[in-house]
């Protein structure tokens, strides 16, 4: 293979697992170049990913280079200088200080009377004043990130949800075929195989029996192959008004099915398809429209899962901090919530630090801190600083 591929790059090699490593080798590459800091390891959730193994890793090297501190991203290094004391915990550092003073880096507490959509929308606009063409939102969990695209939507603020699960995706392709099967435009088999696709994402591992079962591989359980029945009759009735009508039905296809699994990630993306499809809903149901229906979703969903440029869209992204890695923008918003789980880590938070470290350093300009009433310990230190 080594004629095929004489030298190989991997970035980010901290986060590396014994099998990813194993592979790399296998590749067989004449020359191998090794991207990796220990201060950005964010995936030691992956089993194999951790500071021993990326030591393993480095012992392997013939010639390790240590590439200069200074940040690309940020020549003044006032940002990077800000995610590093905030890793190693050092919370009444100077650099934190002058951050604060020169306006690199502002921290909005529970305290503020403004609503928290409010507070991510006034944030949106005093960056682009400030001459801002890139923002990007952060919070912790996919169900936060939900949340606050709902709100910017309902406040008309475009936005790009970047990095959605798997799941998500194939959920959204899942209403699309059933708001296509509506109108003629999809199959039952269609419909069936979206919806084993939906299901395999949200499990993971082996594929699932029952996905061979909405296949037609392998017969269905009776009340499920009832249930699918109903809801296939439920949508043609339903395209004899407008989109209003088809995709509510499309949106809890899901639930309507007797599981008692994937229901949170379905839930999510029908929030998303709903806002998708709310410019449409009172087009009449036809092939047309349902196609228009299907052009947006699935461009959001590419976008979202390849990270596409789009720059008339791609002024506000949104993800969570796990997404964060190798993306940048002028500016950077914290988004915490009371109930976020960092895991069951105490001070000094290693693994959470350098999350924040990473999340961080993603801004060129300038970072907002927005925390809630009860921050977690990992950035609850945050609250004593500018309120």
């Amino acid at each position: 293979m080594s004629c095929r591929w004489p030298l190989i790059v991997c970035d980010e090699v901290q986060d590396t697992n014994e099998e990813q490593w194993s592979l790399l080798q296998r590749l067989g590459a004449t020359k191998l170049l090794l991207l990796g800091d220990l201060n950005q390891m964010i995936y030691t959730f992956i089993p194999g990913v951790s500071p021993e193994r990326f030591l393993q890793i480095k012992g392997a090297a013939d010639l390790e280079i240590e590439l200069e501190p200074q940040s690309h991203r940020d020549p003044s290094g006032i940002i990077p200088a800000v995610a590093n004391t905030v890793r190693l915990r050092k919370f009444d550092h100077e650099s934190i200080k002058e951050a604060l003073r020169s306006g690199r880096l502002s921290i909005i507490g529970a305290g503020s009377p403004t609503p928290h959509t409010d507070l991510i929308v006034s944030e949106i606009e005093k960056a682009r004043k400030s001459g801002s063409r890139s923002i990007s939102i952060f919070a912790h969990s996919n169900a936060s990130v939900a949340e606050i695209a709902e709100g910017l939507e309902s406040a008309g603020v475009d936005h790009v949800l970047i990095g959605i699960p798997d799941a998500h995706a194939e959920a959204l392709s899942a209403m699309s075929n059933l708001c296509a099967f509506s109108v003629g435009e999809a199959t039952a088999e269609d419909v069936r195989l979206s919806l084993a696709l939906f299901l395999t994402a949200s499990v993971r591992g082996d594929t699932p029996a029952l996905a061979y079962g909405f296949m037609g591989e392998a017969d269905l359980p009776d009340p499920i192959s009832t249930a699918l029945a109903e809801l296939q009759a439920a949508l043609k009735s339903a395209a004899q008004g407008t989109l209003a009508a088809v995709v509510p039905i499309a949106t809890q296809a899901w639930h309507a099915l007797p599981l008692t699994f994937g229901h949170k990630p379905w839930r999510r993306a029908a929030s998303h398809f709903a806002r998708l499809a709310r410019p449409l809903l009172l087009e009449p149901c036809s092939a047309e429209s349902v196609a228009n229906l299907t052009q947006v979703v699935e461009a959001t969903r590419a976008e979202a899962l390849i990270d596409l440029e789009q720059p008339e869209r791609g002024s506000v992204s949104l993800m969570n901090f796990h997404q964060t890695k190798g993306r940048e923008a002028d500016t950077v918003i914290h988004v915490y919530r009371s109930d976020d789980f960092f895991g069951a880590e105490t001070e000094p938070f290693e693994q959470g630090s350098r999350l924040l470290n990473v999340s961080i350093s993603r801004a060129r300009q300038r970072v907002v801190v927005l925390l809630p009433d009860q921050a977690h310990a990992l950035v609850a230190p945050f609250s004593s600083l500018n309120l």
